[in-house]
C-alpha cells in the first residue's frame, strides 16, 4: 500500500507539471511526435524497487490508439531460500502482458490514457500438508508451479522531451481466471522510460 500511495503522488506531481508546462497543440514538436510510430521503454521502478527486469514495445496506430507488449522477467534469486518459510503463498517468475491504449487527452506531448491489459503470467506457489508420523501432526511445504492468465485494466500519464523521450507512468490491476493457486490479482505498477522512433 506505500508503494501504491507513493507511486500515486509522484502521478499527481507529473500531472500538476505537465499542466503548468503544456505547450499548444500546434506547437511544432507535436508533428514530430505523431509522426514517430514505435516506442521501445523500460521499467526503472521495478528494476530498482524489486530487481525485475520489463521491457515494453509499443505501435502507435493513429492519434488516438497504440497497440503494445511488455514483457517481465523478475530476479528471484534472494527470495528463493527464504521462499519455503516465508509468508508469501505465491512467486512470480514471469509477465508477458499485451495491451490496447487509447489517449484521453488531445496534447501529443503529455497525455492520460486508458490501458486494457492482459497478462500471462507463471510462477511457483506452496503447498503445505499435514502428516502424522503416529505421535503428532507436522507440516511439511512443496513447492510446485504454476500459470495463468489475467484480465485487468489501468490508467497511465506520458511526458514527451524533446520529441522523441518519453516517461511513462502506469497504475492498474488484474484478476488471475484459471488457477486457484496462482495470485489472484496482477497489479500493473510502472514508471517507464523509453525512446520514441
Amino acid at each position: 500500500m506505500k508503494k501504491i500511495s507513493c507511486l500515486f503522488a509522484l502521478f499527481l506531481g507529473f500531472s500538476a507539471f505537465s499542466q503548468t508546462n503544456e505547450k499548444p497543440i500546434n506547437d511544432s514538436i507535436v508533428p514530430l511526435v505523431l509522426s514517430k510510430k514505435n516506442e521501445i521503454k523500460f521499467d526503472a521502478l521495478n528494476l530498482i524497487a524489486n530487481g525485475r527486469l520489463g521491457i515494453s514495445y509499443e505501435r502507435f496506430l493513429n492519434k488516438d490508439f497504440s497497440l503494445g507488449i511488455t514483457g517481465m522477467v523478475f530476479n528471484k534469486s534472494s527470495k528463493t531460500d527464504n521462499f519455503i518459510t516465508d509468508d508469501t503463498r505465491t512467486l512470480i517468475d514471469y509477465q508477458i502482458i499485451p495491451y490496447v491504449r487509447y489517449a484521453l487527452s488531445k496534447s501529443a506531448t503529455n497525455l492520460y490514457y486508458l490501458e486494457a491489459f492482459t497478462n500471462f503470467n507463471g510462477g511457483e506457489y506452496k503447498k503445505l500438508t499435514t502428516l502424522n508420523n503416529g505421535i503428532a501432526d507436522y507440516v511439511i511445504t512443496t513447492k510446485h508451479n504454476y500459470s495463468d492468465i489475467a484480465l485487468g485494466g489501468s490508467i497511465g500519464y506520458k511526458l514527451y522531451f524533446k520529441d522523441s523521450f518519453v516517461v511513462d507512468l502506469t497504475v492498474g490491476i488484474g484478476k488471475n481466471l484459471f488457477n486457484n493457486n496462482s495470485p489472484s490479482t496482477i497489479s500493473r505498477l510502472g514508471i517507464n522510460l523509453g525512446y520514441r522512433f
